[in-house]
């Protein structure tokens, strides 16, 4: 992929300055035929989960091939609906949904509820407005990732599941999904196992007999890895998750279709972010290049992941310790600390790869306000998809 990359980002600073980010549409569309591998007797769909890549263009692509949206906000929410998806293919997921859900009266959209007070107030509204209704559980497999002996705040667990079916069957609303998310980068597919055994087990001791199941997203992609891991971890094993989705059906017979709702898997290789080295500084612990972007703008990920970079042009000089650095005025503006070319020099470019997963989303308006995002089509078409924020629309929100 690199040269892939390395073509595209030498087309557009041809045409635009940095910092920005590049996203394109051909490594979605790989993404997807690797996801092929998953097929079983049933069939599985995939939503895009808006959050983590909100980029008009893509979202508008998704759409066009026909496939639906997960949204947790009432943001994302306004925007499918602008961009006209179809009631049936928006998903609407998330916590506290009663204190945005009630103004919209959309009939036939997909809900999944995740406590009983959104139940409470949403369910006159989900009758009146015919909702296609699912249930989000919260089994053991989910977790606090930075402190594991906690759970995490979605979802119901057991007895509350029971309630809401139990509430909803009085007012002849049928439950249609069974859901469960248990995190992001999911090393092993023996996590969604446990987790749709458990979620089997809620059915069978609820009577719930859903037509769908989600299991939600979370795979990792290559590219990525963790400050303490040397070297980027096993590539998921598709195929074994697939041996556990055969098994569905004799887990839940009722299940005729699988949902999955990934957004890192689909979109963190599909887009890069681009900068430019505008100073050097050299010091004995380290050499320090100062760029227009940098972690504390467009790359918080870079807090806890490294990323594979490259630079443009290719250098090839001798190794020494270098920090790449972002223009705010924060010592925790720090994109890379790598041993790196000392003849990388003042206008080479730096491209962050995996740029497409939470990058814009977590991007910040620092002193900088936001940056450029380019798109590139299915045909290789490159345009500016969001221009840099002025100056005026950066301090014109005041009153």
């Amino acid at each position: 992929m690199r040269a892939y990359w390395m073509e595209l980002v030498k087309q557009a600073v041809s045409k635009w300055d940095t910092p920005f980010y590049l996203s394109t549409w051909q490594p979605i569309q790989n993404a997807l035929e690797e996801l092929k591998g998953l097929a079983t007797d049933l069939p599985i769909r995939h939503w895009l989960s808006f959050k983590t890549h909100p980029v008009a263009p893509l979202i508008r692509m998704w759409r066009d091939i026909g496939y639906g949206v997960e949204v947790v906000s009432e943001y994302e929410f306004l925007a499918v609906l602008k961009e006209g998806f179809k009631p049936d293919q928006i998903l609407v997921n998330g916590v506290a949904k009663q204190n945005w859900l009630p103004r919209h009266k959309i009939a036939g959209i997909r809900v999944h509820f995740d406590s009983l007070s959104e139940i409470d107030t949403l369910i006159a509204q989900a009758k009146a407005c015919k909702w296609r209704i699912g249930l989000r559980c919260n089994t053991s497999e989910e977790y606090d990732p930075d402190e594991p002996a906690f759970g995490t705040q979605f979802g119901m667990i057991r007895d509350e599941v029971e309630r809401a079916a139990e509430t909803l069957r009085k007012k002849a609303i049928n439950i249609e999904s069974i859901h469960f998310h248990l995190r992001s980068n999911i090393s092993s597919p023996t996590s969604y196992e446990k987790a749709i055994k458990e979620t089997a087990r809620i059915c069978k001791s609820t009577n719930l007999n859903p037509t769908y199941i989600d299991c939600g997203g979370g795979f990792p992609v290559s590219g990525e890895r963790s400050y303490e891991q040397k070297q980027d971890p096993p590539q998921f094993d598709l195929n074994a998750l697939r041996k556990i989705l055969l098994d569905i059906p004799n887990q839940i017979p009722s299940v005729c279709e699988i949902w999955f709702e990934n957004g890192r898997y689909l979109t963190a290789r599909s887009a890069v972010l681009v900068v430019q080295v505008i100073d050097i500084k050299s010091r004995d612990e380290s050499r320090y290049l100062i760029c227009d972007g940098g972690r504390t703008n467009h790359a918080l990920v870079s807090d806890w992941e490294i990323h594979d970079f490259f630079t443009i042009p290719r250098r090839n000089g001798p190794l020494k310790l270098t920090t790449i650095c972002g223009p705010t005025c924060m010592a925790f503006d720090r994109l890379v600390r790598a041993d790196l070319s000392c003849d990388i020099a003042i206008g080479d470019y730096i491209i962050w790869m995996n740029a497409g997963a939470y990058h814009i989303p977590w991007e910040t308006r620092f002193s900088h306000g936001f940056a450029k995002v380019m798109w590139c089509d299915d045909n290789g078409n490159m345009s500016l998809t969001r221009k840099m924020e002025s100056f005026a629309k950066w301090w014109g929100c005041w009153e």
